[in-house]
């Protein structure tokens, strides 16, 4: 910022007084200039990347962030950012699959009755396992440390009304006629060319993890 000079804006009559009169404006010039440097630099206050630590929950607060709290202090500035965006597909499936990988880092596959009905006739344990009917949506999440309450909350805030969900946290042992998602918690092992030579097994298929 450049330096102000208070003498360029008085009549010619203080200006005979000199350094004197300079230096006793310089007082309130210094007061003045570090005021419009903060003035300058406010913007940064409102930028969930800039701002100070102390600002971040408060600026959640003033744009009325919800879930704030419920998400870890890594995260929070994230959150904000994501915030208009968020706002957008508030109530869809987008939006909550979006909130959701957020807060889990990791994919979140969110399961609506239309998705797996037309397999129920020919699949009793997806019929089972999906069960609750049209109004009912179900949130399946990767193996994640996330804790199940959190998800609720979060979740409840985010659904129409009338729709209810199911949260399905994954685990990394599955079982069969089960939730079991190829690639999600379970994979099928490459295959290798064996050898009859007393030190190798033949290869066969892995369910439940990843080959060790």
């Amino acid at each position: 910022m450049d330096k102000i000079n208070p003498l360029e804006y008085l009549p010619e009559l203080y200006l005979k007084a000199g350094s004197f009169t300079e230096r006793f404006l310089s007082i309130f010039t210094a007061i003045y200039r570090e005021l419009e440097e903060k003035i300058d630099r406010s913007a940064e206050l409102y930028d969930p990347e800039t701002c100070p630590e102390e600002f971040v929950e408060w600026l959640g607060e003033w744009i009325s962030a919800e879930n704030m709290l419920l998400f870890p202090d890594n995260k929070k500035r994230e959150l904000l950012s994501a915030i208009p965006r968020l706002s957008t597909y508030r109530g869809t499936i987008r939006g909550l699959r979006e909130l959701l990988e957020l807060y889990c880092q990791s994919k979140v596959f969110v399961v609506e009755c239309y998705h797996v009905r037309r397999y129920f006739s020919s699949c009793k344990d997806l019929a089972r396992l999906y069960s609750g009917g049209r109004f009912t949506v179900w949130i399946i999440c990767s193996p994640t440390k996330s804790k199940a309450d959190v998800l609720e909350e979060i979740v409840s805030t985010q659904l129409p009304a009338n729709i209810t969900a199911q949260i399905k946290l994954l685990a990394n042992i599955t079982e069969l006629n089960n939730y079991c998602y190829l690639g999600v918690n379970s994979v099928l092992a490459g295959t290798r060319r064996g050898a009859l030579d007393g030190k190798c097994a033949l290869n066969y298929v892995h369910l439940g993890g990843d080959r060790q």
